[in-house]
């Protein structure tokens, strides 16, 4: 990480970065084998635990004050905080508009799309405006994303504890790479999100189904993508078919939204408007979708708009099927949050390296070969800041994507097979 921050500008040493990322994954692999092969919580101390803690700490630590170079959305959050400081809804102008000018500031220039309202919901622009309350600007948003990492870890290890795991397995998210360099460097704001999720799945496996339903409404608004768990709440609730008490958890998610709607929704229908504009238009380093568009696009165009809005549709189909499917017939919510989110990445059709965020902490307690060796290399889809950085034009390389998942479904078809070889070593490595 000492020789991340030493680099300076990450997006114009791309290959630079690579080859330090590279032997820090080797380094965090490594990790990992040694965790995993100790075996259940009886091989566990306070010492372990405490020292895999602090490291996580120090890593990100390191790239803490380093400004935001892969990617510039943390400026975006500052901007939507500074505005709602202003007394202005944020959903109401887009940063480029004329009745937002004075707002800008030296900043302005590094905000992506500003022509394009914003897209994040309502309980992440609370959080903006609390932190430009405290400390405007991108080393203020980084804190509270990591305190929010804090949050996820002491998720995770009391999952783990409660499962009888060793809690040293909390190494796998605290010391991976992509979660430090996309949250401590580069500043996303998915962790409260992700914090938020997690808080709901362990409700739902203690039994508490209205923290539960509340928490992932408040994971709904704080990042739109844990919809995707709505059908494990009704599993849970379908369980007692007869009572009705159970089933008036419910009403605390539309309670918890309508909430957190309020506050913004003089807005109108421009608060969707950016969102819509992201979900008709936004496209990047796809996997399957890029192979079904291939098979589908007429040839003679350019962009084929009509085969592009069938794959969306198509996608969003497959992906409500799954969630449904995982959230009825996987009684360990955790469990069904890995497929949910494992089918939601492989089927979008933007697939950004922090997006890999969301299944990370589920690696903890299901240990992946193939999502593991993904989460090190989509770090080559920042290839396309080569070009851009020269002549200003996005253009991704056919490359990049078979680089990335080819050995990622290769390592997922490959791990049953091994499995079934050597059943004993797979179950003392990884499930």
């Amino acid at each position: 990480m000492i020789c991340l921050l030493l680099l300076g500008d990450l997006s114009g040493s791309i290959p630079a970065l690579w080859l330090i990322l590279a032997g820090a994954f080797a380094c965090y692999g490594a990790a990992v084998l040694i965790v995993l092969r100790r075996g259940n919580v009886l091989h566990c101390s306070n010492l372990s635990l405490l020292l895999v803690l602090i490291f996580g700490l120090l890593f990100r630590a390191t790239l803490l004050a380093s400004p935001p170079s892969l990617s510039h959305d943390v400026y975006r959050y500052v901007w939507d905080g500074r505005v709602q400081s202003a007394g202005i809804n944020p959903y109401a102008f887009a940063p480029s508009a004329p009745a937002v000018a004075e707002l800008r500031d030296a900043s302005f220039a590094l905000i992506n799309h500003p022509d394009i309202s914003t897209i994040y919901p309502p309980l992440s622009q609370l959080l903006f405006r609390v932190v430009c309350t405290i400390h405007p600007g991108p080393f203020g948003m980084k804190v509270a994303f990591l305190l929010c990492e804090a949050g996820i870890v002491a998720v995770l290890i009391a999952v783990l504890r409660r499962r009888g795991l060793d809690e040293s397995r909390v190494l796998i998210y605290a010391w991976n790479p992509l979660a430090i360099v996309e949250i401590a460097g580069s500043g996303h704001m998915d962790p409260m999100g992700i914090l938020l999720l997690l808080l709901a799945a362990h409700a739902l496996s203690l039994g508490r189904r209205g923290t539960a339903t509340a928490t992932l409404a408040g994971a709904f608004l704080a990042k739109l993508l844990p919809a995707l768990a709505l059908p494990l709440l009704w599993r849970r609730l379908a369980a007692e078919p007869i009572s009705l008490r159970p089933r008036l958890a419910l009403i605390w998610f539309p309670i918890v939204v309508a909430g957190g709607l309020a506050p913004y929704a003089g807005a109108g229908w421009k608060m969707v408007a950016g969102l819509s504009t992201y979900l008709d238009k936004w496209r990047f380093n796809d996997a399957a979708f890029s192979v079904a568009y291939w098979l589908l696009r007429d040839p003679t165009l350019a962009v084929d708009d009509a085969a592009l809005a069938l794959l969306r549709q198509t996608s969003a189909l497959l992906l409500a099927a799954v969630a449904c499917w995982a959230g009825w017939r996987i009684a360990d919510p955790f469990r069904a949050l890995f497929l949910i989110f494992g089918a939601y990445l492989l089927l979008s059709p933007t697939l950004h390296p922090w997006y890999l965020l969301w299944i990370l902490p589920f690696l903890t307690l299901f240990p992946n070969p193939a999502w593991l060796l993904l989460s090190g290399l989509v770090f080559l889809a920042y290839e396309v800041l080569i070009g851009y950085g020269r002549n200003r034009v996005w253009v991704e390389q056919d490359w990049v994507k078979w680089a990335q998942f080819g050995p990622f479904f290769l390592t997922a078809l490959a791990t049953p097979v091994y499995r079934r070889w050597r059943p004993a070593a797979a179950g003392e490595c990884m499930e």
